[in-house]
């Protein structure tokens, strides 16, 4: 290599896997990245929690080693390296453009030089936007960069442009949101160097409402009786179902991966950190849980990779609305840690990837042999990191301005 490349992660908050060309939105933008790199069809995330996922793709590892379990309240753990710290003593200028409740009093944003969080309101299309967008194109960023940029566009109340607020763009606002957002990003993915390697993913997925008028009919409910008073139907972090817990993940790194290539094995969010550092020729931590998927783009190589998947619940809700399980390429074990009165749910996906036929009775060696892999991973837990009265105070008011507390 002549140079270190620059390096993008483009993290959509509630970006699901059909996002990428399994939805009736057009994405010109992401059809054609898509062609220039390789997508895997199969991505797990962590959790269905914003920051617990981004503490995993940071440090490559289970949420229960780096110590972020919920959305705010705890710390990652101290004892681990993070994908910035590394860049960052390899020469990199690390940077991190997030929201929502990515604030500094997780740690996630240790390693970076810049760490610059924006209101939830502030979206790619504004002078933020496009101050960044500007940057990238005049070169202002010292190279070689790494760029760790977090969008709300997708995530509720969903960032419509006047332009594309017509059916043509989707039957729901998600569709519409996402067509949107492939506009917006177009002249951003201009800007990226073509040398420099691009990571497009979703920290988690989203329940949706599809159908034009099932959504039209439940806006409508909504709109007149209040929110509080309807069932809400759209949205994540309660359980570890597949609309949640499948992901887009995609990498364009050219003459280091293929281009148009797609991989169907299970991969992990865990595993971008190793990924990115094999691709950038980095050493990579021998104590991380996940792998590079390198082998699987470039020889085909099956990893036979399994995940530990989990959901927070309720913001700061009780123990008892904890979800954890095991997620095989056939097989999904779901349990209430802290409720066992709740009954233990098992998938056979190939059978039924909608789950929707719990075969917990009926195979139970199957039960035993997931829990047992769980609780390898839970036996792992680092003690959690507590933050400060100030540090909680922050975080609380924070998460209450997202609308996540009253």
């Amino acid at each position: 290599m002549s140079r270190a490349p620059n390096v993008l992660i483009l993290l959509v908050d509630c970006m699901r896997a059909d996002a990428l060309g399994g939805r009736e939105a057009p994405t010109p933008t992401f059809d054609a990245l898509r062609a220039r790199g390789v997508s895997f069809g199969q991505a797990i995330s962590s959790t269905s929690t914003t920051t617990p996922c981004v503490a995993s793709m940071l440090t490559g590892t289970y949420s229960p080693r780096h110590g972020v379990r919920s959305i705010g309240g705890e710390r990652l753990h101290p004892s681990l390296a993070t994908l910035p710290e590394l860049l960052r003593d390899a020469g990199y200028h690390t940077v991190a453009e997030v929201t929502g409740p990515l604030g500094p009093e997780s740690g996630v944003d240790r390693g970076f030089v810049e760490y610059n969080v924006r209101p939830a309101s502030v979206y790619l299309s504004d002078d933020w936007g496009q101050a960044l967008i500007r940057r990238i194109q005049q070169r202002e960023l010292p190279e070689p960069w790494f760029l760790f940029l977090h969008l709300w566009e997708l995530h509720t109340p969903r960032k419509v442009s006047a332009t594309h607020r017509g059916r043509d763009h989707g039957g729901n606002r998600y569709n519409r949101a996402l067509a949107s957002l492939d506009s917006t990003l177009a002249p951003l993915i201009a800007a990226v160097p073509e040398d420099s390697l691009i990571l497009l993913h979703g920290d988690h997925g989203e329940r949706l409402i599809d159908g034009y008028f099932a959504y039209r009919w439940y806006r409508l409910q909504r709109d007149l009786l209040g929110a509080r008073r309807v069932q809400k139907r759209e949205g994540h972090e309660s359980d570890v179902y597949e609309v949640l817990i499948r992901v887009p993940l995609l990498i364009v790194a050219p003459e280091r991966m293929p281009a148009g290539m797609r991989v169907d094995q299970l991969v992990r969010q865990i595993d971008i950190m190793a990924t990115l550092l094999d691709l950038l020729d980095h050493p990579v931590p021998p104590d991380l849980d996940g792998v590079s998927l390198v082998p699987a783009a470039f020889a085909g190589v099956d990893l036979e990779l399994e995940a530990f998947v989990e959901a927070c619940g309720r913001v700061f809700g009780a123990p008892s609305e904890r979800r954890h399980g095991w997620r095989t390429p056939q097989w999904k074990y779901i349990a209430a840690p802290y409720a066992p009165e709740v009954p233990v749910e098992l998938y056979d996906l190939a059978q039924d990837p909608q789950e929707r036929h719990n075969v917990a009775t009926t195979h139970p060696e199957m039960v035993a042999e997931l829990r047992a892999r769980v609780a390898d991973v839970e036996a792992r837990a680092a003690a959690p990191e507590t933050l400060s009265a100030d540090e909680q105070a922050i975080v609380e008011q924070r998460l209450r301005d997202l609308g996540y507390l009253e």
